[in-house]
């Protein structure tokens, strides 16, 4: 082989190595945006747990706590709808969910309801059921494909977070369910509602009250986003 042939394969090894290199350094450089929706706020209370304490202070300490605990996370970008005790309506939530297009939308609430025997954590995925359009085929397959891939992802992340909340409240899971919300209504982004326990239930009113809990609702949810993305 000729010096000439050599130092071309050499050059091609190199510069494969350094795509290679680099594509890695992209994609590890990722930064996936996860978007938490502490659900009310302001006027709009939500339930009530005890005389000054409401559904949208509960959400809030979690919603906060979460983003605290993936502080640390090179990529990892948590973006909350409020951070404060302020009045927005599903439009103002929808519209942030627009803008920011992140990789990943959680909404955090308490239950109601259903007697005071109801307790534990229920959570909620999306349909994203097919809206009527005169878009052409290319479109319209492209769009399914996208909202396959949102319910899928919606479903695994479902999954991982019944998981993490199962163990921190043993046998208190109510299950997977399949629901839209006004928040995310003909929006293609992976989305997940959690209710994280019943404030008409003594005893889950009582963790969900409980500044300890709270934090241990957010690690847990933390940990499932960590473990959706790796």
């Amino acid at each position: 082989m000729s010096n000439k042939k050599k130092i071309f394969i050499l050059l091609g090894v190199v510069i494969s190595l350094i795509i290679l290199t680099a594509s890695g350094s992209f994609a590890a450089g990722k930064k996936r945006i996860i978007l938490i929706d502490p659900a009310h706020g302001g006027k709009e209370q939500g339930v009530k747990l005890t005389g000054d304490v409401y559904e949208k202070n509960i959400t809030l300490a979690v919603a906060l706590a979460v983003k605290k605990e993936l502080a640390g996370e090179n990529n990892i970008e948590i973006i909350l709808t409020r951070d404060s005790d302020k009045t927005m309506d599903p439009e103002e939530r929808k519209k942030i969910i627009e803008k920011v297009n992140p990789d990943f939308f959680i909404s955090l609430h308490v239950n109601g309801g259903f007697g005071k025997d109801a307790s534990g954590f229920e959570l909620y995925y999306p349909t994203f059921a097919e809206e009527m359009s005169a878009e052409g085929k290319a479109a319209k397959d492209s769009k399914a494909q996208l909202r396959n891939k949102c319910q899928n992802d919606s479903l695994k992340m479902a999954k991982v977070v019944q998981d993490n909340l199962g163990s921190l409240f043993p046998r208190k899971g109510r299950g997977l369910r399949k629901a839209d919300s006004p928040v995310t209504e003909n929006l293609l982004v992976p989305a997940l509602s959690v209710e994280m326990g019943f404030a008409t239930n003594s005893e889950d009113k009582k963790k969900l009250l409980s500044v300890k809990t709270q934090t241990d609702i957010a690690k847990s949810l933390a940990k499932s986003v960590k473990t959706f993305f790796r």
